[in-house]
């Protein structure tokens, strides 16, 4: 099984409105609280523990990382939260896979249109080494931003020459 398994992952980089989100509700808490126990209304004070409920379910989705595993021909894509829950997402079949090269590639710019649906798996680092791969299902089009590692886009290319480019 050594042979045909290799996995790499990528952390979702923290953007400005993951932090706005984070500190929006960490006011709403702060100045609900506050009022609650300034003012003396129950009302206030269940705002705020909502407020707190909605905390404990968003924090986590805002710390994500994206694992990628390349067994037999098949690529998973999975989602994990705050580090201990995982979520499976997506499994390509290299059969399925029109091309996977490098985002900046010329092979790629024919699928960087409209109606080419694009799910972003990738770290959103500026300086991230970020690949598309392409799949169709009739006439809709998914392209699929990812981080492989150098041994994950060798293993592709034993199972799909034609179908990996990596210039």
């Amino acid at each position: 099984m050594e042979g045909n398994y290799c996995e790499a992952r990528a952390k979702k980089r923290k953007t400005a409105g993951d932090t706005a989100i984070k500190g929006l509700i960490i006011f709403g808490i702060a100045v609900s609280l506050i009022a609650a126990f300034l003012f003396g209304q129950t009302l206030i004070l269940l705002v705020g523990v909502a407020l707190g409920i909605v905390a404990y379910f968003v924090f986590p989705r805002l710390n994500v990382e994206y694992e990628y595993v390349f067994c037999d021909g098949q690529l998973d894509f999975d989602k994990i939260m705050n580090g201990d829950r995982r979520k499976h997402i997506a499994r390509i079949d290299m059969e399925q896979v029109v091309v996977c090269a490098p985002v900046k590639s010329q092979s790629l710019l024919g699928y960087d249109r409209e109606g080419v649906r694009k799910i972003d798996f990738s770290s959103r680092e500026t300086n991230a080494r970020i690949w598309g791969l392409v799949t169709t299902a009739g006439e809709q089009s998914t392209m699929y931003l990812f981080e492989p590692s150098e041994d994950m886009v060798r293993r592709m290319k034993q199972k799909g020459p034609r179908k990996v480019v990596e210039y």
